[in-house]
């Protein structure tokens, strides 16, 4: 995944899982809620526990959606080893002998006299093409540059000096992890001040879990001789073939970039869980600077409070009194229920934009009619 599409798949946190789980919300009444009875109103417990349910949905829809974006961007780039159609497990006289196979084909003059234009499916020429085939034969052939592209990709090996310049496994090691240092210390920072200041406290332990998740990861892999991830290594070879990991890997580089994502994805994943009170009283916190509402706003708060809770209960017991000849009724219960969804129906039917015309048009009609007799 390129820089442009990272920063449009983060920034997509920001509004798209408000927008969908509005719309597949208003969507799940107009399915499951019939004609004439109302939906539940923003504000209601109802519609609060709905839209929770939905937002959770969307937002688990799109975590996974972002790890396999980042999942199929890697498997699309073609590294060394696919390149030259080899397995990390290949030894020496495999890469070889595969090399000269496709040098017998791309070789700029062998291509020339087959009328190939160009070899690679980005448009590369054959002459671009052949380089980057000697480029991954001599990186998987020297032992030192195999272990620094598995750990670190293509960029830590082709370097500003030229391939006559050999270094040691030690020196692309500590280059590796000095470029890393700086993107561990600044993300660190930015997350304590966006724990500090923006994000609700609720969650905090698990955002800096998968931080030194992450690093505690990234450490294992650049260590270990052996990072890369081969599943069909563990499974019996007739069931590796049947599902097809016979040769399904993940370099170490891979393995990281995919987890830098999902760590990612994962500290917005858990700020956009956050209970609905726990944002709210960050909100608060953040307006008020941390002091709250004054000892008169509270008391005028609770004011309001019972006089609704007051006008609440006199609504229910008048509700009640209107409903006292019906109680025990089952008859008339039903009959009254469905007397209610009709004159729903026939109020919601009457609204409609087209019924609205058509009495418009009779009451025009009627009029014009009076008019002509008098």
């Amino acid at each position: 995944m390129d820089a442009a599409s990272r920063v449009l798949s983060y920034a997509g946190w920001a509004f798209l899982p408000g927008i969908a789980t509005s719309f597949l919300q208003n969507l799940y009444y107009r399915i499951t809620i019939s004609a004439g009875t109302p939906h539940p109103q923003p504000g209601s417990a109802r519609h609060a526990r709905h839209r929770r349910r939905i937002h959770v949905a969307v937002i688990s829809s799109y975590l996974l959606y972002t790890i396999y974006e980042e999942y199929h961007s890697l498997r699309v780039a073609p590294d060394f080893y696919q390149i030259l159609g080899v397995l990390p497990t290949s030894d020496e006289r495999t890469i070889k002998s595969r090399f000269r196979r496709l040098a017998t084909v791309f070789h700029p003059d062998k291509a020339r006299q087959n009328g190939l234009g160009s070899a690679a499916e980005d448009g590369s020429t054959v002459d671009e093409f052949f380089v980057l085939l000697k480029l991954a034969q001599d990186t998987l052939l020297d032992p030192v540059k195999r272990f620094a592209y598995d750990r670190f990709g293509a960029g830590v090996v082709v370097r500003p000096e030229g391939p006559s310049k050999t270094l040691s496994t030690a020196t692309y090691f500590y280059e590796g992890l000095y470029a890393l240092a700086p993107q561990y210390l600044v993300g660190f920072l930015l997350m304590v001040l966006l724990n500090t200041f923006w994000f609700s406290a609720w969650g905090r332990y698990w955002r800096f879990y998968t931080f030194f998740a992450l690093l505690t990861l990234e450490l294992t892999l650049l260590t270990h001789p052996n990072a890369t991830f081969m599943p069909g290594a563990y499974l019996p070879a007739m069931l590796s073939n049947l599902l097809g990991l016979d040769r399904f890997y993940l370099l170490p580089f891979q393995i990281l970039s995919l987890a830098r994502t999902a760590s990612m994805s994962m500290n917005v994943f858990i700020s956009q869980l956050a209970p609905p009170e726990a944002t709210l009283q960050a909100s608060r916190s953040k307006g008020r600077g941390g002091e709250g509402l004054g000892v008169q706003a509270q008391k005028q708060l609770t004011q309001v409070v019972q006089l609704a809770q007051a006008q609440d209960a006199e609504s229910a017991k008048l509700l009640g009194m209107d409903m006292l000849p019906f109680r025990g009724d089952v008859d008339r219960v039903g009959r009254l229920r469905r007397g209610m969804k009709e004159r729903l129906r026939r109020e919601e039917a009457g609204q409609a934009p087209e019924v609205q015309q058509a009495i418009s048009a009779a009451k025009q009609r009627r009029q014009q009619g009076r008019n002509e007799q008098q």
